[in-house]
């Protein structure tokens, strides 16, 4: 059959949807010779996408999370002779005249839209991009979703949904590992922050589900004098906390870092002495696997999806607890053997997941699908 897939997600600043249509991308095709792969890509991604035999590549002008996405997909891009299409980012446009597998990494516009942020933007978007969810849960021939929890979600919104999900889980990719040697890899870091002083990393979106602000209080409150906080924020660095970082007088230990490069990425995964994840939502939560299969150790909010990727291998706090997550890394801080331990259950419970059982089980959704 052919299948088309949405890649515009795979573009030149990383994300974690972006990693998931790679991770599918690079394996999709030899596990399935016989197949045609349409992939539609974003005009700044790299390009080829995939060098198999098996793979048609066609340039999207318009954005992925769009309204001309969700209501005009055939103006950009041809649907003739497509036996399949995977919407990879949540949302199932208008009138895709085949049979269709929609990927929902979270249903936040629906079960929690009050944590988006109140920008321009994201007020346009919140007018519109429901709507191409609830089309996914209610239309699409099989819905994946990446925990449980999540499936659970959609069931509790539109039980209907249950005999069409199905559960396969995200990974982390093959270069994340601990460090073979950890001098070089605190040197790498310790070049990428300016300092060779321990430190706390903190990974992800700056918006208001994220609650940066809290990692910040939190590590204000207990982390040693020497150490830094490292915020890797992927939009808009920085936005509205540099005022909370003067205020709690942190300013000289808080860096800030744009996006960067995967080998630096890991760098800092493999030196931070804990990631924290204060979420007030997460569908998945890949930064925390990227950093448990580093083997760094893991501060959670304790929330049901991370609980399910991070089992008992990391520390889970209530999500609005400042006390709570000051509390946590300050006794990580001052405990190498309780490092140590939750170090090495952080890599084992990481290496349960997998991009090629993630890819297989992808297929196999494609196959029931096309025969429903």
């Amino acid at each position: 059959m052919t299948i088309a897939i949405d890649c515009r997600y795979i573009r030149e600043r990383p994300s974690g949807i972006g990693s998931y249509v790679e991770a599918l991308v690079e394996r999709l095709p030899a596990l399935a010779p016989n197949d045609q792969f349409l992939l539609w890509k974003h005009r700044r991604a790299p390009a080829p996408l995939s060098p198999a035999p098996n793979v048609i590549e066609h340039v999207v002008p318009a954005e992925p999370n769009t309204l001309s996405t969700i209501l005009w997909p055939q103006r950009y891009a041809s649907f003739a002779g497509v036996d399949l299409f995977h919407g990879a980012h949540n949302i199932l446009p208008r009138n895709v005249p085949c049979r269709s597998v929609v990927t929902l990494h979270d249903i936040l516009e629906i079960e929690a839209a009050y944590l988006i942020d109140r920008t321009w933007d994201d007020t346009i978007k919140r007018l519109y991009f429901p709507r191409a969810i609830v089309r996914a849960i209610r239309h699409a021939t099989r819905l994946i979703v990446t925990t449980n929890a999540m499936a659970d979600a959609v069931i509790k919104y539109y039980p209907k949904a249950q005999s069409r999900i199905v559960v396969i889980p995200l990974a982390a990719g093959v270069p994340f590992q601990p460090p073979s040697n950890k001098e070089s890899a605190r040197r790498k870091a310790g070049e990428i922050i300016g300092t060779d002083a321990p430190f706390f990393l903190v990974v992800g979106h700056n918006n208001r589900r994220k609650q940066h602000w809290l990692a910040l209080e939190a590590f204000a409150r207990a982390a040693p004098a020497s150490w830094r906080l490292v915020l890797l924020q992927r939009q808009d660095t920085g936005r509205g906390l540099l005022k909370l970082a003067n205020r709690l007088g942190i300013t000289d230990r808080v860096v800030w870092l744009g996006p960067i490069k995967t080998d630096k990425m890991i760098a800092l995964y493999q030196s931070a002495h804990a990631l924290i994840q204060p979420s007030l939502y997460e569908g998945f939560g890949l930064p925390v696997l990227e950093a448990m299969a580093c083997g760094c150790p893991v501060i959670a909010s304790d929330l049901a999806t991370l609980r399910e990727v991070i089992s008992d291998a990391g520390v889970f706090v209530r999500p609005t607890d400042v006390a709570g997550f000051a509390s946590a890394l300050g006794q990580l801080a001052r405990s190498e053997p309780r490092h140590a331990a939750l170090s090495d259950a952080a890599h084992e419970r990481a290496r349960m997941f997998s991009w090629d059982r993630c890819a297989r089980q992808t297929l196999d959704t494609y196959r029931a699908a096309a025969h429903s």
